[in-house]
């Protein structure tokens, strides 16, 4: 009975070292994790700070990413406008100056496309373009920036816009109908298909069928998971093969002047990631406000879609 009493207490004195053990253990690897991400911030921080010691800093210390989405987002390229107020002749001129303004803003930061949207079409008319082609002249911009009215060039728009291919940024003039004929386009399977878009469709479709009879254990089809991952893209390229590649293009933000609650008709399709940013109305439109906005992205350390 005594040879048991003293294994009890044998076995009691080891369980408690064990404990002990593993616990020292766990915190020693807490602080170790710890010490390890303080040792990468403050080494982030100073190659911030001192670009040419990136590169030391990265062969001792693991670096994030120099474009790690949690801390430092990639530079959008792509700028949406959507313009709730009606542009007529009487505020035409001022609509011009302000969407200038926001041109040369835009080619100043580097963005490649601008999609402005206004419901009525008043910007693809004529006169209206004149008006902005002048405000583009007058900042130096002509050579800079193109416009494009409509997702695909006119046939009639003659030598200038194919002059104006090298542009480094282009501008989109949409309407109403753009959100809307592309889409109708589709759906009556009036689109004449590239053939890559098309065998990429096909690819797509035989996947789905090959898989028609799996499941994923939650009462659900593989096959309608794998065609909702798809669609998007699959919309993407059949919009693309009847309204041209710009179709497919989706802003990195929005930008809204006026007092407008909606998007006014902007193309759905391009906003299913974009972030929304009201700016007030577009007579009043100033690169502060442009400014903000871009701070606004480019602090947001998380984003859902992209």
């Amino acid at each position: 009975m005594a040879t048991g009493f003293s294994d009890g207490l044998v076995y009691t004195a080891l369980q408690r070292a064990g404990y002990a053990a593993l616990t020292v253990v766990v915190r020693l690897n807490a602080a170790r994790r710890a010490l390890t991400a303080l040792s990468a911030c403050a080494a982030a921080s100073l190659a911030s700070a001192v670009p040419s010691l990136r590169t030391l800093l990265a062969v001792t210390i693991a670096l994030p990413p120099i474009d790690h989405i949690g801390s430092r987002p990639r530079p959008p390229s792509v700028l949406g406008v959507a313009i709730s107020e009606q542009i007529d002749d009487s505020n035409c001129a001022a609509a011009a100056e302000a969407l200038g303004m926001l041109l040369s803003w835009a080619h100043g930061h580097s963005f490649g496309l601008v999609l402005l949207h206004e419901a009525a079409g008043s910007l693809q008319q004529p006169h209206h373009m004149r008006q902005l082609e002048l405000q583009l002249l007058q900042r130096r911009l002509t050579g800079a920036v193109q416009l494009q009215a409509g997702w695909q060039v006119h046939e009639g728009a003659g030598a200038a816009s194919e002059a104006s291919t090298d542009a480094q940024l282009k501008a989109v003039l949409l309407s109403a109908a753009e959100g809307q004929w592309p889409l109708l386009a589709v759906a009556r399977h009036t689109r004449t298909g590239t053939p890559r878009a098309e065998a990429a469709d096909a690819a797509a479709a035989e996947g789905v069928v090959a898989t028609d009879g799996a499941t994923d254990g939650c009462g659900g089809t593989a096959a309608a998971i794998d065609a909702a991952i798809q669609a998007p893209a699959r919309l993407r390229r059949r919009l693309q093969a009847v309204a041209g590649t710009l179709a497919g293009a989706e802003p990195d933000f929005v930008l809204v002047t006026g007092p407008a609650l909606t998007l006014g008709g902007f193309p759905a399709w391009c906003v299913r990631a974009s972030e929304i940013y009201g700016v007030g109305p577009l007579a009043e439109l100033d690169a502060d406000k442009l400014q903000a906005a871009m701070a606004r992205f480019c602090t947001t350390k998380q984003r859902f879609g992209k």
